[in-house]
């Protein structure tokens, strides 16, 4: 039986996630957490420099690589093509300092063939980097959610094109063809004062050499990962975000924690489990490195229930991992042989 779509409503020229749904009000909600945020920086203060990695990238890559950058941005390596995700290098805000430092600055990396783009807040959407990219990779294309096209515009981006949910466009180069899908989340946008949810927010499915890479942007746990998983699955490799997370009371409403965002891993039929998200910036009053340990108590709660250790990679910043075809191979292959 086809499952039914899920598809963005509009009214009065704003995206929401479903008919009659009611935003959070911004200022109470938003303030109380980003104020508790800003407070923790104050007093607590992790040693994150354990959790990166400094390790040069790969040019070019046959074998699916993928590595972890930090926050949201990742670089996906396969078949000698280079994407990039949620480009950010940076500071979200003066007030959010970056507290865990990229595994691979803006000057080291590779020529990056496609940059794709979940949605527009300032920690997934930063101009600084993006301008830098813009300029180093002048032949690069740039895939966005429907209504940010204009921004690219205004900064004089070439190659944009913008989408809403499940609409999917393919690129053939001299490597490989490539296609990428984007797909639902449950979020909203916003960069100013008042634009909030002027443009979409979604995820991505990049479809490349037979294999499914699922990049689940930033979003709470909703139905849309058992749609997105009947219409792929299964699913090869699963980027999911893992926080903020507390309090969860409020933070559910827009973003999944460990918990939830296994069980969107179980709804899409994917077989590995690559965390994001989390430890990068304080979004919210969680610690900062409890996503990770809540994520490895419910993968240790669920081994009885089907999955195995091997399909979790918990990636340090600067981290690359060449995946296996089979669950049961080594999580980390450091070093990858083959490239071109």
């Amino acid at each position: 039986m086809k499952k039914k779509k899920n598809y963005p409503h509009v009214q009065n020229g704003r995206f929401y996630n479903y008919p009659n749904e009611v935003p959070e009000g911004f200022l109470f909600r938003s303030c109380y957490i980003y104020l508790k945020s800003y407070i923790n920086r104050f007093f607590y203060h992790p040693h994150t420099d354990s959790w990166r990695m400094k390790i040069k990238p790969i040019k070019r890559s046959v074998k699916p690589v993928i590595t972890w950058i930090g926050h949201s941005t990742f670089l996906i390596q396969m078949n000698g093509i280079n994407i990039l995700t949620d480009p950010i290098f940076g500071d979200a805000t003066s007030l959010f300092p970056r507290i865990l430092q990229p595994g691979i600055t803006l000057a080291d990396l590779p020529p990056i063939d496609y940059v794709i783009v979940s949605h527009n807040h300032l920690d997934h959407m930063d101009e600084p980097a993006l301008l830098v990219l813009k300029e180093r990779n002048p032949h690069c294309y740039f895939l966005v959610p429907l209504g940010d096209k204009a921004w690219f515009d205004k900064k004089e981006f070439v190659n944009v094109r913008e989408y809403t949910w499940w609409q999917q466009d393919s690129f053939t180069s001299k490597h490989d063809q490539i296609s990428f899908t984007f797909l639902p989340a449950f979020h909203w946008s916003q960069r100013g004062m008042f634009d909030k949810n002027k443009s979409l927010w979604g995820s991505w499915m990049i479809e490349i050499g037979g294999k499914k890479i699922y990049f689940g942007g930033d979003t709470a746990y909703s139905h849309h990962f058992k749609q997105i998983g009947h219409e792929f699955g299964p699913i090869d490799y699963a980027i999911m975000p893992i926080g903020p997370c507390e309090p969860h009371k409020w933070m559910k409403l827009s973003h999944a924690n460990a918990r939830e965002s296994y069980q969107g891993f179980k709804d899409l039929n994917a077989k590995h489990f690559i965390p994001m998200h989390w430890g990068t910036f304080y979004f919210g009053t969680d610690s900062f490195d409890m996503p990770i340990t809540l994520l490895k108590k419910v993968w240790q709660e669920h081994l009885n229930d089907g999955v195995l250790p091997e399909q979790l990679h918990i990636l340090k910043a600067g981290q690359r991992i060449d995946l296996p075809d089979a669950v049961q191979a080594p999580a980390v292959q450091p070093e990858i042989e083959k490239r071109v």
